[in-house]
């Protein structure tokens, strides 16, 4: 038992390192550093190199570490806060998770394309190869373990010290509390935010160096890590650093000390140790759910509120698409689609056109986010589990004896509509956990969510098939198989577009009606008798079945149901991507689905092997643009064509400032 308690020490004060630096960013920004797993990753590289006698620079491994985390990690944090992390604080929630996510896939590519996208599993840290150096009881203690839980002790104590016993400490809590009182008292609070972030990315890269060894050079390692982190930093309310400190060490021993208590194999022995941070965070949530800090920070102030940089960008975009001249645009969009979709496949061969057929499916997941976020205001990070998820469901009843039908007797579309109830049924529940929640919570709730089901869903042999996935097939209708990549392209075509009809008419309907209000304003929503709680549910089950049913629709094209395909890592670029390119717009989903599948073809075919993460890195940028552009790129360009229209039928373009609130959130439907 004591091995295993010190063990769990010394993973729960690599947890408890990086909780800490979350809640010591927070507390100085007020935004939630979901990039600190990329800046972990890249100073982890750096390390590897410098210290690395074969493939890097060969210098001592104690050296590299200090020049890592004294030097590369400080100045890492102060270069993105001047470029990036210090425009953020008058963004809305969405923005500001989309933009540091977008930097989390862009930290990742960029240290991929500096040092290869290849992993490296067998890394030893600043240590090297552990060794005994003193028992406790007969139980020996490494030396990897020793510095690891020595190392958190002081850090701990350290920044408790700092923040609640010096001078420094006082200014940067009263940064956070009121940064106007802190300018009158002659301190600069964006140097004390600054200095923040700079000492919470050196303890981010200190905790990656100490975690090497167990998860390697892998971006899906440092996911954990984070993962694991954030349930400390939620136990601690992102604020609490004792809490967060103590709650991330108490995780880790937890999962150490399980290993005597389960089984080897089966669903108990595998899933629940990688599921514990998921209920650790599920567990905090309800215990504090009743906390306004908890519940109330999505709703704004609903007086004088002040009109952020998304509700600005919003009104000029509305302001345009208002003109009565120019709307004539849209049907010429219309037409060059009709265009561009009957000439694709003769004008391709069947590669490019079963590409841009699968680009319809992914076209179908991206939708789920019109729902998910752009009706209901819900930051999910779990939409491509959902899709996952269904295709687990569609491939099970179709490879499997069950109520359906027997092995190989049910039909490959009944299997991606029971896919699709799957993944909905699952999404309420997933619901029922974040809907009460702030924006933050429920990013962070769904985010462990994804993991979740990476770790104890995807690795189980009866679904992933010991790694080569599950046979599917290509649907069958009214006698027609879609066969070959141009009849899927047609198929998949009509689904894409049936969805698009259903949330188009959603958004036009009495219910559309209720979620405008509800966006507008939840007091005045449930002022009419509005059921808040059980409309955003019943959105956000329906953004899961069509997450579901879009990836059934993958998984059909390429005859084969890989859940690993569907990990949060790609998530991550998903969600990043499609609110970049705007939610509440279906024709920037569409292009945010097509680019993703599109892009990384295309440089595959003209570029070299070692820029293959060049897509990926363009994706994350594009998310970081929406510090300029908050409402996303489709809708921009939208109101750039309708400029041109207004102005080719005589109109003016001229932008009379910001609307009411009023119309700013009622309207938000109209970049379609």
């Amino acid at each position: 038992m004591l091995s295993f308690v010190i063990a769990g020490l010394a993973v729960g004060a690599l947890y408890a390192m990086s909780a800490m630096a979350l809640v010591i960013t927070y507390n100085a920004s007020r935004v939630f550093n979901f990039a600190q797993g990329g800046m972990a990753f890249f100073l982890a590289y750096c390390f590897f190199f410098l210290s690395n006698p074969d493939t890097g620079l060969g210098w001592n491994t104690w050296l590299s570490a200090a020049l890592v985390v004294l030097i590369a990690g400080p100045l890492l944090g102060l270069f993105l806060w001047w470029i990036l992390l210090g425009k953020l604080g008058n963004l809305a929630p969405l923005t500001k998770v989309a933009v540091m996510i977008g930097l989390q896939v862009a930290l990742v590519a960029v240290t991929t394309l500096i040092f290869g996208h290849e992993p490296v599993y067998l890394v030893y840290g600043p240590v090297g190869e552990p060794s005994v150096i003193f028992s406790v009881f007969d139980v020996n203690v490494s030396n990897e373990q020793f510095i690891i839980i020595v190392t958190a002790a002081i850090v701990a104590l350290g920044g408790y010290w700092v923040l609640n016993k010096t001078m420094a400490g006082l200014v940067t809590r009263g940064s956070v509390d009121s940064e106007l009182m802190t300018v009158l008292t002659g301190t600069n609070p964006k140097f004390v935010i600054a200095s923040t972030w700079a000492i919470g990315t050196a303890v981010a890269g200190l905790a990656g160096l100490m975690v090497l060894p167990k998860v390697g050079l892998s971006p899906g390692g440092f996911a954990n890590l984070i993962a694991a982190s954030m349930a400390g930093a939620v136990i601690g309310k992102f604020t609490n650093l004792w809490r967060a400190f103590f709650g991330a060490l108490l995780l880790g021993v937890v999962q150490e000390v399980l290993v005597l208590y389960l089984p080897s194999d089966g669903l108990l022995g595998t899933a629940l140790r990688p599921s514990l941070p998921f209920l650790f965070m599920v567990g905090a949530v309800l215990i504090y759910s009743r906390n306004k800090d908890v519940r109330a920070d999505t709703q704004k102030v609903e007086v004088a509120s002040v009109n952020n940089a998304y509700e600005v960008s919003l009104s000029h975009y509305l302001n345009v698409m208002r003109n009565p001249k120019g709307h004539w645009d849209r049907w010429v969009g219309y037409v060059v689609l009709v265009v561009v979709m009957v000439g694709i496949p003769v004008i391709f061969n069947d590669y490019w056109t079963g590409l841009i057929a699968v680009g319809f499916a992914y076209t179908v997941v991206f939708l789920s986010y019109r729902l998910v976020t752009g009706e209901a205001g819900i930051i999910s990070l779990s939409q491509i589990s959902f899709a996952g998820l269904g295709v687990i469901a569609a491939a099970y009843v179709v490879n499997n004896d069950t109520v359906f039908g027997a092995k190989g007797t049910v039909p490959i579309l009944l299997a991606m509509l029971i896919g699709g109830v799957v993944a909905g049924v699952i999404g309420a529940i997933v619901g029922m956990i974040c809907l009460p929640l702030g924006p933050l919570y429920a990013a962070i709730v769904t985010f462990a969510f994804a993991l979740l089901v990476d770790q104890a869903v995807y690795t189980r042999d009866e679904f992933s098939n010991y790694g080569s996935g599950l046979p599917f097939g290509r649907p069958t209708l009214f006698g027609m198989d879609f066969d070959t990549p141009k009849k899927y392209y047609w198929f998949a075509a009509a689904i894409m577009f049936i969805i698009m009809f259903i949330l188009w008419s959603l958004r036009r309907s009495t219910t559309g009606l209720v979620f405008a209000t509800i966006r507008a304003s939840r007091v005045r929503a449930a002022t009419l008798g509005f059921d808040i709680f059980i409309a955003r549910l019943g959105v956000f089950a329906l953004g899961a079945a069509v997450a579901g049913i879009g990836g059934t629709m993958v998984a059909s094209f390429q005859l084969v149901a890989f859940p690993n395909g569907f990990i949060m890592v790609i998530g991550l670029v998903w969600f990043a991507l499609a609110v970049a390119q705007g939610t509440s717009s279906m024709g920037g989903l569409a292009a945010g689905g097509m680019t993703l599948l599109l892009m990384p073809a295309i440089f595959s075919e003209f570029l070299p092997e070692r820029l293959a993460d060049l897509p990926v890195l363009l994706f994350g940028l594009v998310a970081i643009n929406m510090v300029k552009d908050p409402i996303g790129i489709q809708p921009g360009v939208r109101a750039q064509f309708r400029r041109l229209a207004i102005k080719l039928s005589g109109g003016s373009t001229h932008d009379p400032g910001p609307v009411d609130d009023d119309n700013v959130n009622s309207k938000v439907s109209a970049g379609v």
